[in-house]
């Protein structure tokens, strides 16, 4: 069971980082965040 969520989280992450480089021609700063017990990306 946790290897999928790992696998979901991880292709999440994979789209969230693609995704944003297309969508905005401006910089934006991205970093991981530890959200309670699991990583978000906080972008600004």
């Amino acid at each position: 069971m946790k290897k999928i969520i790992l696998a979901l989280a991880t292709a999440a992450v994979t789209i969230g980082s693609i995704a944003p480089a297309f969508a905005y021609p401006h910089h934006r700063e991205c970093h991981k965040v530890r959200v309670h017990h699991h990583w978000e990306r906080h972008c600004r």
